[in-house]
């Protein structure tokens, strides 16, 4: 199960990190949203440069990949 939240995740925030670019990183951190999780990510977004915040959404998506193959095997 683990496993799989993981690769879940994983996915998730590889696919944010490939879409995040200068337009979108403008609009992020505002407006409620409904996972409280991604609300505190993004609600930090809009005070560092976008090439950062793509790049941690790129090494947390490769963790959370990693972290589902070691669990799982």
């Amino acid at each position: 199960m683990e496993s799989i939240l993981l690769l879940i995740f994983g996915i998730g925030f590889i696919a944010i990190g490939i879409r995040h670019n200068k337009n979108i990183h403008k609009e992020e951190g505002f407006g409620p949203s409904n996972f409280v999780i991604l609300e505190f990510i993004m609600s930090w977004t809009d005070k560092i440069p976008y090439w950062f915040t793509k790049t941690i959404y790129l090494l947390i998506g490769l963790g959370c990949l990693l972290g589902s193959y070691l669990t799982y095997f």
